[in-house]
């Protein structure tokens, strides 16, 4: 039962349910929000390889009694997968696991007006920060500026932290999707203590740091030699996957060597393997350095199969050199993004 909204200045941290929703090894993490004067709320995808939200039905914005006094429409665009939008201003409000309701105002966001070409609509809630935050071509909206990720409006919590429940909690084998509720989004006043942190890459779309090292089954590999090369922090699930263009790794013949997964049909030159693989990411500014070893063997049965996928080309690296973390990566790593300072914080389990 909602109690009552929350004051910018009530507490020190305001902790939000994150749903996690698991199937055959795949995980995705679901946040509730709600329209002001709505009678319920809508699931939306947690995903940090975003930076906007984007609301799947402008319909149920319309629908409410007097939305005109909350929402104003600012412009018409396609939002970044494809749904023709509104482009929509008003507060967003979030239930918290005490009850209450925090609330984001003066929210810029996508509201899908019509499906599309996939005859889908999309649920995304952006957690993902950009530095600047034009960076990205569907953060701007012409004639008015850039919109931001969700959580970076409300500038009294500046710190969000996302923990990922334990791996035995999110994956299962079965072939019908199962719930739990262990993960967490805590937003903060004061920056929690315990993480390295990193600045953002500055002008990439995606929030990014820097790959400095990947080790396969404890064999240390020169990848990435094509620079600069990225690595976007995505809470999406999936294994870590990355280009090779000068083919340092995805050539090579690797043990635990397993099936593409069906997604890299349209890459070039892949190979996947299930050996533990070691990250090792910074950043543009300083030396510090921060190492995480994903060993599949660790893992629950549904999550052994496959750790790390290399193409020369990856179509879901959308042009850019570097890799994607992947969701696999937030098993072993809680994650800490500042919208004040541009930096992402990591903090090994």
């Amino acid at each position: 039962m909602l109690t009552g909204r929350l004051a910018a200045s009530t507490l020190d941290s305001v902790q939000i349910h994150l749903t996690s929703v698991s199937a055959n090894g795949n995980f995705d993490s679901k946040i509730a929000i709600r329209f002001r004067n709505a009678a319920s709320s809508v699931d939306m995808l947690l995903d940090s390889g975003s930076s906007v939200l984007v609301v799947p039905y402008w319909e149920s914005i319309a629908a409410l009694q007097d939305w005109q006094s909350n929402y104003t429409i600012l412009a018409e665009m396609t939002e970044p997968w494809g749904c023709p939008a509104y482009v929509v201003v008003g507060p967003i409000d979030i239930p918290t696991v005490s009850g209450d309701i925090f609330t984001l105002p003066n929210c810029v966001f996508y509201a899908c007006v019509a499906n599309n070409a996939q005859n889908q609509r999309t649920a995304n809630f952006g957690a993902g920060c950009l530095t600047p935050w034009w960076a990205s071509s569907f953060n701007v909206v012409p004639g008015i500026g850039a919109m931001m990720a969700p959580l970076a409006y409300n500038v009294s919590y500046p710190f969000a932290e996302i923990k990922f429940a334990a791996a035995a909690q999110l994956l299962t084998a079965a072939s019908t999707p199962k719930v739990a509720a262990g993960s967490s989004l805590t937003l903060n006043k004061i920056r929690p203590s315990g993480y390295r942190l990193f600045n953002i890459v500055s002008g990439t779309p995606w929030m990014s740091l820097r790959p400095r090292g990947l080790s396969i089954g404890g064999v240390g590999t020169v990848w990435p030699s094509a620079l600069p090369a990225i690595a976007m922090i995505d809470t999406g699930g999936g294994p870590v996957f990355l280009s090779d263009p000068n083919a340092d790794v995805c050539d090579r013949p690797w043990p635990d060597r397993v099936q593409n997964p069906g997604w890299t049909s349209s890459s070039v030159d892949c190979q996947s393997t299930r050996n533990p693989i070691t990250v090792t990411l910074g950043d543009d500014v300083g030396s510090a350095l921060m190492s995480y070893t994903i060993d599949p063997s660790l893992l629950p049965p549904s999550a052994r199969g496959l750790s790390l996928v290399m193409c020369r080309n990856c179509q879901y690296m959308w042009g850019q050199q570097g890799m994607n973390v992947g969701g696999i990566s937030l098993l072993v790593n809680d994650l800490l993004i500042d919208y004040q300072n541009f930096q992402i914080g990591l903090k090994s389990r």
